[in-house]
């Protein structure tokens, strides 16, 4: 056995994955694909790029290991992979705790209490993903609202101003969420925004249907 090869292609596959965690573009890219699987054309309109740039980077995420590619008719849909590679990317992007929006609109409870209150009718929970990824993983017994954030104040209509509304969607950087919690206060809503990523919210899936 080659213990000198062995060791560095060790290290050279650390090296490999820590480059990916170095660029921006993968990130975002990573963090978007955890909330469903998504074909190449889907991450170059969501982040404004070129097909074909999106593509490579697409590319040298899934030689790493880190997504996996499924063939569907004419489209090729791009997944995180299940591995410990792909836990340790994910719970990298989990490390800085910056948001959009203020720690007073967030909700800084714990999980159990969300929970609880949830089951216990004490709160709502309206999710604003899109169809795509509530299906991919669902939010139990929350309320679906996918349409422009135009119509969000008629959509809170059905709603009166003394529930706690909980507003979720893709993480603390999501501008959806940012933007309709801002709204719903601005018209005086009680509403606290529950930033998680996609690994958290498959958690919190399992334990609403336990």
């Amino acid at each position: 056995m080659d213990t000198n090869k062995l060791r560095d292609d060790y290290f050279g596959e650390c090296s490999q994955l820590f480059k990916i965690l170095s660029s921006p573009v993968k990130l975002k890219l990573l963090n978007f694909i955890s909330f469903s699987p998504r074909t190449v054309e889907d991450c170059a309109a969501k982040f404004d790029q070129s097909v074909q740039n999106t593509s490579l980077h697409l590319i040298s995420l899934a030689k790493a290991k880190i997504l996996e590619v499924n063939q569907v008719k004419n489209f090729r849909y791009y997944s995180l992979s299940s591995n410990l590679v792909t836990e340790f990317v994910t719970q990298a992007l989990l490390i800085n705790p910056k948001s959009l929006l203020p720690s007073d609109l967030l909700w800084n409870n714990s999980s159990e209490k969300l929970i609880n209150d949830f089951k216990n009718s004490k709160l709502k929970i309206v999710d604003l993903r899109s169809f795509e990824e509530t299906n991919y993983i669902p939010f139990p017994g929350s309320v679906v609202f996918d349409g422009p954030l135009t119509n969000i104040l008629d959509f809170l209509k059905s709603y009166t101003k003394k529930e706690q509304l909980i507003f979720m969607c893709k993480g603390r950087m999501c501008e959806r969420l940012a933007k309709a919690v801002q709204e719903a206060k601005r018209a005086n809503y009680k509403v606290k925004a529950l930033a998680l990523s996609a690994h958290e919210l498959s958690t919190f899936s399992r334990c609403l249907n336990y």
